[in-house]
């Protein structure tokens, strides 16, 4: 975690060494279903995408790396 000056923001980064997953490329849950009608998946980062400010993703020297940023 890491607090950023300009702009005053949050930075979470989660890291990890798993097999390659961009969890942003996963296509957004029809939130118009009822929860009987939705697929299983995907509510917990449409969420975070909806929720945080900004939301990036790389895969770098073996590692996943997902940053949710929160603007203060």
């Amino acid at each position: 975690m890491e607090l950023s000056e300009e702009p005053l923001s949050v930075v979470i980064t989660f890291i990890d060494n798993g097999v390659p997953y961009d969890p942003l490329r996963k296509t957004d849950p029809d939130t118009t279903l009822s929860a009987e009608e939705r697929e299983i998946g995907g509510l917990g980062i449409y969420m975070v995408k909806k929720s945080m400010d900004g939301v990036e993703y790389e895969y770098k020297d073996g590692q996943n790396i997902l940053k949710i940023i929160k603007n203060l």
